[in-house]
């Protein structure tokens, strides 16, 4: 008996010790969900956006050239309605749920499905899930671009 109590307490140093020093090598980490999401999709806009869109979102990407149409001002969509991000519209139009015409050609990938087909070891309902968690971390992250 004394054994295991000197286990468990050995058990439960370790684990407080190794829980600080993993609090003590994670640095500027976001405090909150909120701004982890914008993080996220700050880095899915870099790695899947930019090249059309540009960095600042303004439709100056390097191939924003090569395109058919017209690469959107995404800096201006609040103010092209009423002042309000368009949110739903917003995350609709990157899932591939919205019926504009350039997405879900070759222009503009459908990212909800790319999303869904990332993790195909796992069940439907968690990719569903983890699409739509980059979808909003996007989503917030185009809200911090808009035009004052």
């Amino acid at each position: 008996m004394k054994t295991l109590a000197l286990l468990l307490g050995a058990l439960i140093i370790a684990i407080v010790a190794g829980t600080t020093f993993a609090q003590d090598e994670v640095k500027d980490v976001p405090k909150s969900w909120q701004a982890t999401a914008v993080a996220d999709g700050a880095d899915l806009y870099m790695e899947l956006c930019a090249s059309c869109h540009g960095k600042g979102g303004r439709g100056d990407g390097p191939s924003a050239g090569e395109l058919k149409k017209m690469v959107p001002d995404l800096t201006r969509l609040a103010a092209q309605n009423d002042g309000v991000f368009p949110r739903d519209d917003v995350e609709d139009s990157i899932a591939g749920a919205s019926p504009v015409l350039s997405h879900g050609t070759a222009e503009m990938p459908i990212w909800g499905m790319v999303f869904e087909n990332e993790r195909p070891d796992r069940k439907m309902f968690e990719r569903k899930a983890l699409s739509n968690q980059r979808l909003y971390n996007l989503t917030e992250y185009l809200a911090t671009l808009q035009a004052k």
